[in-house]
This record gives C-alpha cells, sequence and structure tokens, in this order.
C-alpha cells in the first residue's frame, strides 16, 4: 500500500452537536461546560440568595463579582471564567443586556512562557528511547504544534513534498499548515516503521483500540518522566515545546508575522509574548530546524539507526 510519507510498503495489514467537539476534546469541553457555566450559577445563587434566576439584574452580577474578588483565594484567569459564564446566562439564555464597562474582567498579570534552552532540549531528548516518543515530541518541538493537534495527525496529513504538516483541529477549529523539519520527517518514517501503527481512521497515533488517537494525557505524563529523568527542573509540560519552538524561531531570525501564522494565532498580540526573551537572550541563534537535526541525529547514533 502507498503511504503518502514513507512510500511502498509490503504488509497486508495496512488495508447544540455541531458546536462540540469530537472525541477527548469532547469530554473537555462537557467538564468546561459544568464548571464554567453550573458550578458559579451555584454559587450565584448562593451569595444572592435567589433561586429565580429571570429576576436578575445587573446590580446582582456586579455584586456576585465583588464576592468573588474579596475571597482572596481565586487567581483573575479563574474569577473571569466566572465572569464569562454569568455573561453567558445574562445574554443568551435571559436575553439581557450587560454594559461590560460596569462588569469588567479581572487584569491577570503577564507572565513570560516557560522555554527551554538548546542544552535542556538535548538532555531531554537524550532520554527518549522509544521512536513513537521521540517522533511526538521532536514533531511537537520542531513543528510547534499543540498537544492535542499532534495526536489528531493522520498519515495524509502529513505532505513530505511540500514539507508541511496539515493541521486540520487547530484551536478555534480552525486550519493551517505548519513547517515539517527534515527530521521530524524521518522520525515520523522511523516510527512508522518499526511499530506498523496501521488502523482505519490512519492515525499516526492511535490507542491500543486502534479507533481512536492516543489520549494526549498519556504523552503529557511521558513528557514529565523524560523531563524528570533528564533533570529539568523548570515547570515543564508537552506545550512547553511549542514555547521552545516559538522562541527559537523568533531568535533565529523568522519574522513576527511568519511565526503568527505558523503558531495559527488569530492575533498578533499572543505571538508577541515571545519577543522578550527573544530580544534579551541572545545566546541562541539556531532555529529549531537545526536543533532537531542535531536531536536525530543523536538518536539515530545511540540507537545504531544506518540508512
Amino acid at each position: 500500500m502507498q503511504i503518502p510519507f514513507i512510500g511502498d510498503i509490503e504488509d497486508d495489514s495496512i488495508t447544540n452537536q455541531e458546536k462540540i467537539p469530537a472525541g477527548h476534546a469532547a469530554a473537555r469541553f462537557q467538564r468546561g461546560y459544568h464548571f464554567l457555566l453550573l458550578n458559579p450559577m451555584q454559587l450565584f445563587s448562593g451569595v444572592l440568595q435567589s433561586q429565580d434566576t429571570a429576576q436578575l439584574t445587573e446590580k446582582e452580577f456586579r455584586t456576585y463579582l465583588l464576592h468573588l474578588t474579596s475571597r482572596g483565594n481565586l487567581a483573575p484567569s479563574t474569577i473571569n471564567q466566572y465572569n464569562s459564564a454569568i455573561r453567558f446566562l445574562y445574554e443568551v439564555t435571559l436575553e439581557k443586556d450587560i454594559n461590560h464597562k460596569r462588569v469588567p474582567h479581572a487584569k491577570e498579570p503577564v507572565r513570560r512562557p516557560e522555554v527551554l534552552t538548546p542544552q535542556e532540549l538535548e538532555a531531554f531528548f537524550k532520554e527518549v528511547a522509544r521512536p513513537k516518543q521521540f517522533a511526538f515530541f521532536l514533531n511537537l518541538y520542531g513543528s510547534g504544534l499543540r498537544i492535542s493537534e499532534m495526536a489528531a495527525l493522520r498519515v495524509d496529513d502529513i505532505d513530505a513534498r511540500r514539507m508541511l504538516l496539515h493541521v486540520r483541529c487547530g484551536k478555534g477549529r480552525k486550519e493551517r499548515f505548519a513547517p515539517l523539519t527534515q527530521s521530524g520527517l524521518e522520525a515520523f518514517r522511523y516510527y512508522w516503521k518499526m511499530y506498523r501503527p496501521t488502523n482505519a481512521n490512519d492515525y499516526i497515533f492511535p490507542d491500543s483500540s486502534k479507533t481512536r488517537t492516543q489520549n494526549p494525557r498519556s504523552f503529557d505524563a511521558m513528557f514529565k518522566k523524560i523531563a524528570k529523568d533528564a533533570d529539568i527542573c523548570k515547570k515543564a509540560s508537552p506545550h512547553t515545546l511549542r514555547h521552545s519552538f516559538s522562541t527559537h524561531t523568533l531568535q533565529s531570525g523568522t519574522d513576527l508575522m511568519t511565526l503568527k501564522e505558523m503558531l495559527g494565532h488569530s492575533s498578533l498580540s499572543s505571538t508577541t509574548i515571545y519577543l522578550h526573551l527573544s530580544l534579551v537572550d541572545r545566546s541562541n541563534t539556531r532555529s529549531p530546524e537545526e536543533l532537531s537535526a542535531q536531536f536525530w541525529a543523536e538518536y539515530r547514533e545511540r540507537n545504531f539507526i544506518h540508512g
């Protein structure tokens, strides 16, 4: 059978709901819905001593937000989640107008994303032994994808001719193309030939049932174990590889607008968070493609991979 990003392989084994995401994303959506709407409303009713939501006014909304702020144990991001849930109740369910200036979102502190240095990345990838994990994390870094985007990739999403990854389930259900490194492609090929993870849906990373993608949480657990073995002290997660890709891409000379498109950001302001470190830290000028090539070469040497 012809596998687009590998070539010929002789193996007989290779043969409102519309707004809710599918698969693992659906479960996250449902959990988020219960947290953001049902839990805030229970607290809302308790604070205001009123069960008749139809009679709620903007004044009660403001009273509730002041109560959350006065508790002193909630982060601004949490208060904003509650704010959005109650706004949904007012504007969509009760069809009441809200003056957003009188019930503003709390200001959140600007946090710089955690970024791994080339030396930390090298230490991390030296601890990755299995071809599947190496292909997943090397491409997560080399292409700057989110963990859910990488887990959802299918065979025909790898365009080996143009060296692109077709991201079909990006944030906000947006499609985009992300860069594919040569080393990332070779790592994909090696993993596929070693594991032959064939499945009816052509997922690159299927779960054991071969009917769904592997749960991103399992890759998260793998990452944290590997990072611990590599003595990485930073609070890192698979998403840290995306932050590292973004910072190293800017450090190597790529412009901000190009990076914005690579990452699939809707707003340039989301991309500018990577400017600070890339301007202040001049210790690295190598791109994710160059660094990925180094990590892949070292992996091949350790595992005696030839050809």
